[in-house]
């Protein structure tokens, strides 16, 4: 009986130290919401790479360090979990022309690193891209106040005239409470 009572006492333990450890993950992971714009050029080029670049992207990571009871030295990791590209304007164009793109964060100090991408675009895509995120750690640019965004764009199609975009970014951030 002592027996079938520590078992039981144990079984029920360990479903609640699970439910803690998610209780406390959830409590120490947020999210930062970013946005950039950018524009597409009219070109003539196909198949071709044309780089684009946003420059000095307001992080707001501070403000949600602070809000979520945290700072920047107790960010473990960063990543981004999702990542959509909206066509503003011509209000008629589609991502049709391009065949693809790839997006890169960018700083003085670490260089460039592969956010999203999305390679072979259908042509029967609306104004709306979601990109497939990398998953790369993301720590060093987002504890930073401001950041670069660079895009590589190759379109399969000629096009007459600029196309303005913007981008919606969620990056998930997992740190220690103060």
């Amino acid at each position: 009986m002592k027996t079938k009572f520590i078992l039981y006492f144990f079984i029920l333990a360990l479903i609640s130290s699970c439910n803690l450890k998610e209780k406390i993950k959830d409590i120490t992971t947020f999210d930062i919401s970013n946005s950039a714009s950018f524009s597409i050029p009219s070109s003539t080029i196909v198949d071709l790479p044309i780089d684009l670049q946003t420059t000095d992207i307001n992080s707001s990571s501070q403000q949600s360090f602070k809000n979520n009871n945290t700072n920047a030295d107790m960010v473990e990791n960063v990543n981004l979990k999702d990542l959509t590209l909206t066509i503003t304007n011509p209000d008629t164009r589609t991502f049709s022309f391009v065949r693809s793109i790839k997006i890169y964060i960018v700083n003085d100090e670490q260089g460039s690193t592969l956010l999203a991408e999305r390679n072979e675009i259908p042509t029967d895509i609306g104004d709306t891209l979601e990109m497939q995120t990398t998953g790369a750690n993301l720590d060093d640019y987002i504890k930073k106040d401001t950041y670069d965004l660079k895009y590589e764009v190759v379109i399969r199609e000629t096009v007459n005239s600029k196309t303005d975009i913007t981008a919606e970014m969620i990056f998930e951030v997992r740190a220690k409470v103060l």
